[in-house]
């Protein structure tokens, strides 16, 4: 009796903690896509002030922004990556 009960609450509590590690996990991942979002158009906007030819200074900035923004959104690519191939995966399988 009490090892059938004590299986029993081991089986719900590993149940419990998969479900809530796969919740952080799609969070994760979401943050992760806003992230990437922001990072771009952020990119995006920094690119547009160095093409346009503003003030000197405004365009050293804009263009060293342009530069540095690639150091996050590399990575970020990365793992959206693997987010669409885990999805299409799931979806196939």
């Amino acid at each position: 009796m009490i090892s059938t009960v004590t299986t029993t609450t081991t089986t719900t509590t590993t149940t419990t903690t998969t479900a809530s590690g796969a919740a952080m996990v799609s969070e994760i991942g979401l943050l992760a896509v806003i992230s990437l979002i922001v990072l771009l158009v952020v990119k995006e906007l920094a690119g547009a002030a160095v093409s346009s030819g503003g003030e000197l200074q405004v365009s050293s900035g804009a263009a060293a922004l342009d530069k540095v923004l690639n150091v996050g959104i590399v990575p970020l690519l990365f793992v959206f990556s693997f987010i669409v191939i885990d999805k299409v995966v799931q979806i196939l399988v």
